[in-house]
């Protein structure tokens, strides 16, 4: 399954789950935003967070928690015990996730002098290995870009994924 993932930064939970409620338009449509095809926020970010803190694995630091869809997931131990709903928006997407504050200050501190080094470390990751090098630079200067904004205006980022 190949994901959508746009990052995004906005004032708070309640302004993604406004957007969310509402229908028809992403987040990404309505805040600022950086397309980043199936970069995974839990899986292969945490390798770029890594690379900037200089660490030789990946941090598990990713999203906090999930924002949208809301209320009790399948398989959480609480759900109840009847089949699994393949309509559930916990199945079906879109999900959003916040990711912490420690991940939006590392990818804040990103440098432009840094950007050939970072691209060349995360570009090691198996996940991203096939991305073009001109591509993951401008990737990682945009994400740079959008959490430096994020933190000057004290807002968050988060990551909304799509199938």
């Amino acid at each position: 399954m190949d994901l959508r993932t746009d990052y995004f930064r906005a004032a708070d939970e309640a302004a993604v789950r406004k957007v969310m409620e509402l229908g028809g338009r992403s987040p990404a449509e309505t805040f600022e935003s950086v397309q980043a095809r199936g970069i995974d926020p839990t899986v292969v970010l945490p390798h770029l967070v890594a690379a900037l803190r200089e660490g030789d694995s990946p941090v598990k630091d990713g999203p906090d928690r999930s924002v949208w869809p809301t209320g009790l997931q399948p398989w959480d131990p609480e759900a109840p015990g009847t089949a699994v709903d393949f309509e559930d928006p916990w199945m079906t997407g879109p999900w959003v996730v916040e990711l912490s504050d420690e991940t939006r200050d590392a990818l804040a501190g990103i440098e432009r002098r840094r950007l050939p080094q970072l691209t060349s470390q995360w570009g090691r990751t198996d996940e991203v290995k096939n991305v073009e090098r001109i591509e993951l630079m401008r990737l990682i200067h945009q994400l740079g870009v959008l959490a430096r904004r994020a933190r000057k205006d004290g807002q968050h980022l988060y990551c909304v994924l799509a199938q």
